[in-house]
């Protein structure tokens, strides 16, 4: 199998397919149409959260986002045209948005995805990272035109990390939230915090500002949930040999969907080739990914896309099982995994490591 990249369906005569299964093409539209919360949050609720009895600011969040999100009933009335053909009536009240703040596993991604489900009228769900690629294809009129007919907009993983994405962000959300449209998002870093240490930030302190004004910061405390389970350090524990990853992928029978096997060098040139937005479409068809040999990625450029397949991976909830030839933390280069992207890379290994350890 080393060298071979394919999937194969479950059934007796298994259809092999090559990770070419789709093309670098896809549609705005189709994109837009999932945006809907990942597989993993199909039945998120603010009862389901699990809220660590040691960390009141839990139990706190699951309260006051109730209370925002039963306050979002659509509104019978025409909008004010605003952003070149639409215009603002009147200024908003105050911040329109709940800006979710807290560190790695505490829950802030399962709450984004109870407040979609509670919120009644047209409602989307999407990463910044999602969101930032949207705008890229559309254009900020357009993307700004389509996501105000929202009564809520859920995005995830907000971060500023260049000044490209920061007047996206600052044009997008002061445009949006001027009229009947929310916007509840989730981050590691402060409002009045974004962007520091990843570029000139400080030179934007009025455009961060700006978008700080649009949210009311709701501080989620608590330690990462994915290492209550486990000890701590041993981030590579779920990690096979290439043979017995080989083993496993043979034995392996999905649930649903199919099941892909890849060469990790000969998954990151396919990822090259295609959009980041096409990696959903990608995923779509398995059930489980099995990618052998786990490298050392000294180009950030293949890094960064492997990171959003992982969290396409993650939240879709497809079974994850690799072999590396070095140890998890290793795979991205000291030259840039502490600079202006850490907060990336953490979160990645930290779902990577929660994923090796799911039982098959």
């Amino acid at each position: 199998m080393s060298g071979t990249t394919f999937t194969t369906n479950t059934g007796d005569t298994p259809e092999i397919l090559t990770l070419d299964h789709i093309d670098a093409a896809v549609s705005v539209e189709e994109v837009v149409a999932g945006f809907v919360p990942p597989p993993r949050f199909t039945h998120a609720s603010f009862d389901t959260y699990q809220p660590d009895p040691k960390e009141p600011s839990q139990t706190a969040a699951v309260t006051q986002l109730r209370n925002y999100v039963a306050d979002l009933a659509p509104e019978d009335k025409p909008r004010a045209r605003f952003f070149g053909r639409w215009r603002r009536q009147s200024e908003p009240d105050g911040p329109r948005g709940m800006y979710l703040d807290g560190g790695y596993g505490v829950g802030k991604t399962h709450l984004l995805a109870a407040s979609y489900h509670a919120t009644s009228g047209l409602k989307a769900y999407l990463s910044f990272q999602e969101l930032a690629y949207v705008i890229g294809a559309m254009g900020i009129a357009a993307s700004v035109e389509a996501f105000q007919r929202y009564t809520l907009v859920c995005v995830d993983e907000f971060e500023l990390d260049d000044v490209g994405n920061t007047m996206l962000a600052k044009t997008f959300i002061t445009n949006v939230t001027q009229g009947d449209t929310h916007i509840i998002t989730t981050s590691n870093t402060l409002p009045s915090d974004l962007g520091m240490g990843r570029f000139a930030a400080e030179n934007f302190r009025r455009e961060i500002g700006q978008i700080a004004a649009a949210f009311k910061v709701l501080r989620i405390e608590g330690e990462d949930y994915r290492h209550r389970n486990y000890q701590p350090g041993l981030l590579s524990q779920g990690l096979l040999t290439a043979a017995e990853l080989r083993a496993a992928f043979a034995a392996y029978r999905p649930a649903s969907g199919a099941k892909l096997y890849a060469t990790f060098a000969d998954l990151t040139a396919h990822l090259a080739r295609l959009h980041p937005i096409s990696y959903q479409r990608l995923l779509a068809p398995l059930g489980a990914f099995f990618i052998e040999g786990l490298s050392p990625m000294e180009d950030q450029d293949i890094a960064l896309r492997f990171v959003h397949l992982i969290d396409k991976l993650y939240d879709q909830g497809i079974h994850f099982a690799a072999s590396a030839t070095c140890e998890l933390a290793d795979i991205f280069s000291p030259e840039y995994r502490d600079k202006g992207y850490a907060k990336k890379y953490r979160r990645c290994l930290s779902r990577l490591g929660e994923m090796l350890q799911e039982p098959g």
